[in-house]
């Protein structure tokens, strides 16, 4: 009975640790506001399309998505490059880390 109460506390330490783990990560990536690396959640979505997985040519991104990647922070996208999630949200990676260079030649995420 001892092991099983011990192993329970262990878990939600456990639980603790990896939770506070993610929203410190998330905390680091996310500037004020809300946004994600300096962008909103409708300037994402703007370019969605362009770096969506499924399709084997994607359209060029918007001019709405490039506009915001003008003022995005792309050394913050770098932390996202070899994310494994990003395919589970429909989202090719590779494509995205070309996204700023499709928008403006001179522009890379310098990761």
């Amino acid at each position: 009975m001892e092991v099983s109460r011990i192993a329970t506390r262990a878990l939600i330490v456990a639980l603790v640790v990896i939770v506070s783990a993610a929203v410190s990560a998330t905390a680091k990536a996310n500037d004020e506001g809300g946004s994600l690396c300096g962008m909103s959640q409708d300037e994402l979505l703007e370019c969605k399309p362009a770096v969506a997985t499924g399709s084997a040519a994607p359209p060029p991104p918007s001019g709405a998505c490039c506009a915001a990647l003008g003022h995005a922070n792309l050394t913050c996208f770098c932390s996202f490059k070899n994310n494994k999630y990003l395919p589970m949200f429909g989202i090719n990676s590779t494509r995205a880390m070309e996204l700023p260079s499709k928008c403006d030649p001179n522009q890379t995420a310098h990761c």
